[in-house]
Formats: structure tokens, sequence, C-alpha cells
């Protein structure tokens, strides 16, 4: 829908530019030739009559001459002038770079040299393209961000109503698990299935928040990376390792269930992608935001579908929904923080790089 429409958009503001660009260079040679034309009959007449009649002619046959004009004899006097507020060799030299000089001969003989410079109208003519491709960009710009905010809105809409409406969906079945579980008597499948029922009750509360404006907070990105890993390592193979390298405490300024969802997202997105080296790092990136990468050893992702592994509802899986990496991007997105991608040197596997800002003043990071 955004991709033709934006097309669009740049082609008809592209081609109304280039299509006035060219009506005022026809006007401006148009008004060149003119005036060029004009310069010569009125020179021809300075060179061979006297200035008194040079006026009569002036006045009553080009009387619409409104360009700066100087006409100078054989040995460079004055013959006469219009136009203009005075005939230094500074002002002919000034009106010589506008046009060339004119030169009135006979015989070969060179009798007057006719100087002419551009009308206000010519001179703001020759402003014209400029006016109009900034106008032009200008326009183009107001739409692309008009298209973007209306992305991120319709966006916003759809990612609040589905997950309030999930989260609404989830809550009835969660109570009558919790109900049912009183009547297992095997405590290690109880433990377990506690285990699930707080996890998605957590799901529940991720769906609730990221449908509603987000209050971060300074939080420890270690505690959370690890609570996230407790909880992975019992339900992935056992033959995907993954290893950390962070700080003991390295704090930024994050919902904790969001920020922990981001990452199992992550984790589960390279684990599906057939990774067994995982590879999880924070660090500091400036003195106010802090760098989060996953680097994986995975099948990686094919260029073509790079561009849009962010968009909702977009997927290369037989059976996937869409929604892993586009609710990543997402919760990075409501923490007024990035996320990078780029492939691995070694050609496969994939490094995400999530950048997310820190409370100012912290000197914890």
């Amino acid at each position: 829908m955004y991709k033709p429409l934006k097309s669009y958009l740049i082609f008809a503001a592209l081609a109304i530019t280039i299509l006035f660009l060219l009506y005022t260079q026809y006007i401006a040679r148009a008004l060149e030739k003119e005036t060029e034309t004009t310069s010569t009959v009125y020179g021809r007449f300075c060179a061979n009559i006297t200035e008194e009649e040079t006026s009569i002619i002036f006045d009553e046959i080009i009387k619409g001459i409104s360009f700066p004009v100087i006409v100078t004899g054989q040995e460079g006097n004055v013959l006469s002038a219009r136009n203009v507020k005075s005939t230094t060799p500074d002002v002919i030299r000034k009106l010589d770079k506008e046009y060339k000089p004119v030169e009135i001969k006979y015989d070969d003989k060179i009798l007057a040299t006719v100087h002419y410079g551009k009308t206000r109208l010519q001179k703001l003519l020759n402003l014209a393209p400029y006016a109009t491709l900034s106008l032009g960009l200008l326009l183009i710009l107001i739409g692309l961000f008009w298209l973007y905010t209306l992305k991120r809105s319709e966006e916003n809409a759809i990612f609040a109503g589905m997950s309030k409406e999930t989260a609404h969906q989830l809550g009835t079945p969660i109570s009558s698990l919790m109900g049912w579980k009183e009547f297992i008597t095997d405590p290690n499948i109880k433990t377990a299935i506690n285990e699930d029922l707080e996890h998605i009750s957590k799901v529940v509360s991720r769906f609730h928040k990221i449908g509603s404006p987000v209050k971060p907070t300074n939080q420890n990105l270690s505690d959370l990376i690890k609570e996230v890993l407790n909880y992975l390592n019992k339900r992935i193979s056992s033959k995907v390792k993954i290893e950390t390298e962070m700080l003991d405490t390295i704090t930024a300024n994050v919902d904790g269930e969001l920020f922990c969802w981001a990452i199992e997202n992550m984790i589960k997105n390279a684990v599906d992608a057939g990774s067994t080296q995982i590879k999880i790092t924070a660090q500091k990136d400036s003195l106010s935001s802090v760098k989060v990468s996953i680097e994986d050893n995975g099948k990686g992702i094919p260029k073509g579908v790079a561009k849009r592994m962010f968009i909702p509802g977009y997927t290369t899986k037989e059976y996937g929904w869409g929604m892993g990496l586009a609710l990543v991007n997402r919760i990075v997105f409501v923490h007024k923080g990035k996320i990078f991608y780029k492939p691995q040197k070694s050609g496969t596997g994939s490094i995400f790089t999530l950048i997310l800002p820190c409370i100012k003043g912290n000197k914890e990071i």
C-alpha cells in the first residue's frame, strides 16, 4: 500500500518540477532573444543619430524597453544609456558578464557596441528553477514524513488492539489452569506447571504493556538476561550453547518485562534459524546508551528478507506468524532505542544490536 503511494508521490513531484523548469527556461530564452533584438535595434539608431533623436526613438518606438543598456562608440565613449544609475566602466563590465555585448557594424567597421543586462523579470525567472526544485524536494519530504507518520499510527493501533485482545483472551484459560493444577499431586509436575503458568502470566502482562504507554525504570540488564536464560535453558535443545559477555552490573532505562521479551524472542529466532552457538554481549555504548548484541551461527537472513523482517506479519517460516522480530522492533521503538542487523563476516549467522537509553547521571554505567 505505502510503497506504490510513495513512488507515485515522488514521481508526481519530480514531473511537476521538471515541467515547470522546462517552461521557465523556455520563457527565459524567449525574453533573452527579445532583449538582444531590441538592444541591436537601439544600438543601430544610437550609432547614426543624435542623442535628442535617440531619445525620441526610444520613447516612441522602443517604449517598452525595461532592461539596462549602455551604447558605447568607437572610442569607448558612451553614446546613450537607459535604465542604469551610472555609465562607469565597472557597470559596463557587469552588464557584459550577463550578456555578450552586441557590436553594430557597417562594412566591417564597428560603429558602436551595445552593453545590456537582464530585466528584473529575467532575474526572477533565473531563480525560478532553484525555487521550484526546493519546493519540489520540500513536497517530497513532507509527503514521506506524512506516510511515515501514517504508517506508525496504523502500527500503533494494530499493536495496541492485538496486544490487549490477546491479553484478554489468555486471561480466562490461565485462571482455569491455576485452579486445575491443585488437583495434581506429583510435586515435580506441579512445580513445572507453576513455572509455565507464571511465564504465561508474564506474557499476558507483556501484551498489556506493549499496548499501553511504557514506563521504563533503571534496570540491571545482566540480571534480566540471566532470568531469560534460566527459563530458556530448560526449554531449548542441549545442543544450543549460549555464552554471555557482560558486567555484573550494567543498567539501562527499560521496562524489565518487555526487555526480557525482546531477548527471549531474539534467542528463539536464532534457534529457529538452526543456531548451535549464541553469544549475548552487553556493554556501554556511550554515556547515554547501552549496546546489547545477540550473535548466532544460524543460516542467516537473505538480503531480500532483511529489508522486510521487522514488518508485522512477514515471515519465511511455513507456520510462522511473522511477529517475533516485529515485536522486538516495537519494544525497542517504545523505549526510544534503535535496532540494527548485519550478517556475520563468515557468511553464516546474524548479529542483532539493540541500542537502549540510560538514565542521565547514572554512575553505574
